[in-house]
């Protein structure tokens, strides 16, 4: 029967951060046993409309509006833009930097109106269960101030959520600092800096940037700005995450936290979504997309089509798919480079790809995924069991690189060039990721663990028991 049961979704509007949680809820309305609510900023709300249309469900779910900037408005206004920075210690402390300068330009004001909308909800809700963003500060800070029950879903690796958890403070010696791009196991050479970046990244996440701008701050500086940036992570609470223990460096992980195993949305099969494409995925295909958000600039486009120029120069049995935002048909220089390629139909360039991601891997067709390194990527990529090549930008990005090297499912591609790309490196990664029989091995082996479990199931019914 069905129940009136209030479950709330609290995250951020970027797609990066919201798919898990859009994922986690067209479980949960299928399923029927709450009514569901999803509050973000308003750049969500037609995606949640289109949830509504694609899941065949008796009720819908109801889209609340946070009143205030959404991360990428953030970025925009402060000229930051994407944080790419360089590994090392200079480029990781950049990286620090830009996320404090964005979060910092939070006004007091503001962040008061974000905060009594998402309390304003909780209030007129009372849900079940809250299920919070675990970078969206405003909506935590609610549900700790309100006292509702909440449990937090993060979208991103093991390490990520309980680094902090360790024995014997091994974050500040065992593991990678996140945006270093140092190895891992860390070198005893890396230690001093490493510590040294935990400090930097402790302070720069503790306190904003001077401003002139304090009205509204009142007795309770927490409640009005995002800073302390607390890490999400508390003992009496749920954590879920799409990852499993096998797609990690080795971690201490707490009986509160759940690995759920890829947490993916409910998905046309390519063939029904775009057949045209399905049709021309007849040979091994290699896939290149680096998020929505990155732009390359035309040196670092041309740097990638060399690469791709060479490997198919060696590989004539296999073809390109890139999805890719620069205007190359435009470019004389790109398309001396991959022009006959592009005529042939061996390298196929799009703008976007109509149907998900995860579709496009699922055809059993694609031998290699280049990415940039991005939680979903990563996921989607282990889900299938695809080797994968890495062109790190930023922050966790770099994890990701080491992740998959240590892990023996993919390659750095870009470990002396990033955040650019050197063509000559992104080729000899490609080639290794294509011709090592190991890596293809240990990535099947990945997609064997994944297929235990649907992560969004399993979100949903520890959720669902968390409310017991």
């Amino acid at each position: 029967m069905p129940s009136t049961r209030n479950i709330l979704f609290f995250t951020n509007s970027e797609l990066g951060q919201a798919n898990v949680a859009l994922a986690v809820a067209e479980e949960f309305l299928q399923r029927n046993d709450f009514s569901v609510h999803i509050a973000s900023f308003s750049q969500l709300a037609p995606l949640v409309v289109e949830l509504n249309k694609k899941t065949p469900c008796p009720k819908s779910a109801k889209f609340h509006e946070i009143d205030g900037p959404c991360m990428e408005d953030l970025a925009i206004r402060t000229n930051v833009g994407l944080i790419h920075h360089k590994p090392g210690i200079a480029g990781a402390v950049d990286g620090f930097q830009k996320v404090r300068t964005i979060m910092s330009s939070w006004t007091s004001s503001e962040y008061g109106r974000a905060y009594r909308s998402c309390v304003d909800v909780l209030n007129e809700l009372k849900p079940a269960v809250v299920v919070v963003d675990s970078i969206l500060h405003v909506g935590l800070n609610a549900c700790r101030s309100v006292g509702s029950r909440f449990a937090v879903l993060w979208p991103v690796p093991l390490k990520d959520v309980v680094i902090l958890n360790q024995p014997n403070a091994g974050f500040l010696w065992k593991y990678p600092m996140t945006g270093s791009g140092y190895p891992y196991p860390l070198p005893w050479r890396l230690i001093l800096p490493n510590m040294y970046l935990v400090l930097r990244a402790a302070m720069a996440m503790t306190t904003r940037n001077p401003s002139s701008e304090t009205e509204g701050l009142g007795s309770d500086p927490q409640v009005m700005s995002p800073f302390p940036l607390t890490n999400a992570y508390q003992k009496d609470s749920l954590h879920l995450t799409p990852a499993f223990r096998e797609m990690d460096f080795p971690l201490h992980v707490p009986e509160n936290v759940v690995g759920c195993g890829p947490i993916v949305r409910l998905h046309q099969p390519l063939l029904e979504k775009d057949p045209e494409m399905a049709a021309w995925l007849t040979k091994p295909t290699i896939l290149t997309s680096l998020g929505s958000h990155v732009k390359p600039t035309e040196d670092v486009a041309i740097e990638m089509a060399k690469a791709i120029q060479s490997v198919l120069d060696y590989h004539a049995d296999h073809q390109v798919l890139w999805k890719l935002r620069y205007e190359w048909k435009t470019s004389n220089a790109f398309q001396r480079v991959l022009g006959k390629f592009i005529d042939s139909g061996s390298v196929r360039i799009v703008p976007w790809i109509q149907a998900d991601l995860i579709a496009v891997l699922e055809t059993g067709k694609i031998a290699a995924y280049v990415h940039h390194g991005g939680a979903n990527s990563y996921f989607e990529a282990c889900k299938v069991g695809v080797p994968q090549v890495i062109l790190p930008q930023w922050l966790d990005t770099y994890d990701c690189a080491t992740r998959v090297e240590w892990l023996g499912i993919g390659v750095h591609g870009s470990r002396k060039a990033a955040p650019g790309i050197d063509a000559e490196e992104f080729s000899h990664a490609l080639e290794k990721v294509l011709g090592d029989k190991n890596i293809h091995a240990k990535a099947a082996a990945m997609r064997d663990v994944c297929k235990t479990t649907e992560g969004r199931v399993l979100a949903h019914d520890r959720i669902a028991d968390f409310t017991l």
